[in-house]
Order: C-alpha cells, then sequence, then structure tokens
C-alpha cells in the first residue's frame, strides 16, 4: 500500500506507526488532535503550509524499508 495525499491520520497511525516521525520532522505537531484524526494529509498540509510532495516521498519511503 502507498500513502497518497487522500490518506488520512488515522490510517497512517493504524497501519504505519513507524511512519509518526516522519509527520513530525515535516511539521505535524500536536497530530493527535480528534478533530484531524480523519483529516486527509492534503488538507492538513495545505493548512499548516507543509510541502506535501516531500512529505509523500518520505513517508512512502519509510513505510516501505
Amino acid at each position: 500500500m502507498k500513502i497518497t495525499k487522500d490518506t488520512i491520520l488515522e490510517e497512517i497511525f493504524e497501519k504505519y506507526p513507524e511512519a509518526i516521525p516522519v509527520l513530525a520532522r515535516h511539521g505535524f505537531y500536536g497530530v493527535a488532535c480528534p478533530a484531524e484524526m480523519w483529516v486527509s494529509l492534503r488538507i492538513i498540509s495545505e493548512s499548516r503550509g507543509i510541502l506535501l510532495d516531500s512529505l509523500l516521498e518520505d513517508l512512502n519511503k519509510v513505510i516501505s524499508d
């Protein structure tokens, strides 16, 4: 499976816990906020000014290792 811009945080937390440090490095602080758990990476990235392409590249690298 691959993480995409439409993947929601809850799915990453449940299926790919090894990706959590990557989220933190990209500025996803406080990602355990219940309001954001069902929001896509695209929406959160846009709202926080995070570069989505770079984030997706790093997330998919860590889950494929």
